[in-house]
């Protein structure tokens, strides 16, 4: 893995795909009922669990832990998914069908990250980045007394700010949401998407993608991930360059869990998986960490997390997943996701 003063004769390209992990399971709320009776109760006792499980979380530690492996690894351009932004209005409306929305940042991620980045002496801008589903729900502060909080999803794309001039250039940065979502009992659509930047190194150019695919989900629901998959390859993919694309794709590379998705981009897409080639006998497993990140021994089951290319002479020459205990009390691990390390020789 190359950093700064490394760069000079350089062939490769070294990339990264990390999902940030928002640090709870909405689960509970998403699948809540409104023609339930005790809708309001249950919603409330919901937002209340998972905003205690984000602050338990401990995201500015996490963040830490991120920038550290990014920094010394040093790839040029990052994915990163669950870029989370929560925002509170106090006091809220939600409780009474107010829509003036919440504008008080209480966590951003990705300033979050990039203060650690600083720190730890890695230099990063954003070059692409994509807002995805937001949110606004009502938090229990007191008797009758109700907070607004939202949550705001998102993507970005990562570039290193210090390499020697003309080594690292980006253009045409683009974003786009998936027609494909789900719609949610509670009256909010699970919005997903994508961003892209179009990069030239060394004289070379591709277009480098993000994404975040719904999970596989079980009928009666439709293959709302396999649409998104479909959408991503008309669209962003959809070009003339060669495509590197990274993400966390919700389909197990190994057939354990929502297979077809991965099947369609490296069949019908004609994408190549940077792991598979760089180390073949090894599962690469990226998930699975418990929702509190409290388990003390590793707990992967699929690999969900990859980075794809297509054309433009690259080779996969080393791959990595990243995945180091933080601490001997919760948050035990970064995320529930391991980071995937990428580099692709230039031919």
């Amino acid at each position: 893995w190359s950093r700064g003063q490394d760069v000079g004769g350089k062939r490769d390209i070294d990339v990264a795909t990390v999902n940030m992990y928002v640090g709870a399971d909405f689960g509970a709320v998403a699948t809540l009922d409104p023609a339930d009776p005790n809708f309001g109760a249950k919603l409330l006792t919901g937002v209340a669990t998972i905003y205690a499980g984000i602050v338990a979380s401990d995201f500015p530690r996490r963040a830490d832990a991120m920038a550290q492996q990014l920094v010394a690894r040093g790839p040029e351009l990052v994915a990163l998914q669950e870029v989370i932004l929560i925002r509170r209005q106090s006091p809220g409306d939600a409780i009474v069908g107010g829509t003036i929305p919440a504008t008080h940042v209480e966590l951003d991620y990705l300033a979050i990250l990039l203060d650690a980045l600083e720190r730890r002496g890695g230099h990063y801008a954003v070059v692409s980045q994509v807002q995805d589903i937001d949110v606004e729900v009502p938090l229990v502060t007191g008797p009758l007394a109700f907070d607004d909080l939202r949550f705001t999803d998102g993507d970005v794309i990562l570039m290193r700010t210090d390499l020697p001039p003309g080594h690292l250039r980006t253009t045409n940065p683009q974003a786009g949401n998936f027609v494909a979502r789900i719609p949610l009992p509670i009256g909010v659509d699970v919005l997903r998407g994508w961003c892209s930047v179009d990069v030239r190194v060394r004289g070379r150019r591709f277009r480098f993608i993000n994404t975040h695919l719904e999970g596989n989900l079980p009928p009666p629901f439709p293959d709302i991930q396999g649409i998104q998959a479909a959408e991503l390859l008309a669209g962003p993919a959809n070009t003339t360059l060669p495509v590197i694309l990274g993400g966390d794709f919700n389909s197990d590379a190994n057939g354990n869990y929502g297979p077809a998705v991965y099947s369609l981009l490296t069949s019908l897409g004609g994408f190549t998986d940077a792991w598979s080639v760089a180390r073949p006998t090894d599962p690469g497993l990226t998930w699975g960490h418990d929702e509190f990140l409290a388990n003390p021994n590793l707990a992967f089951i699929f690999r969900l997390d990859l980075v794809l290319f297509r054309a433009g002479g690259f080779d996969a020459t080393d791959a990595e997943v990243v995945n180091p205990m933080i601490g001997s009390s919760p948050p035990l691990w970064f995320s529930d996701h391991a980071g995937v390390f990428v580099t692709l020789a230039i031919r």
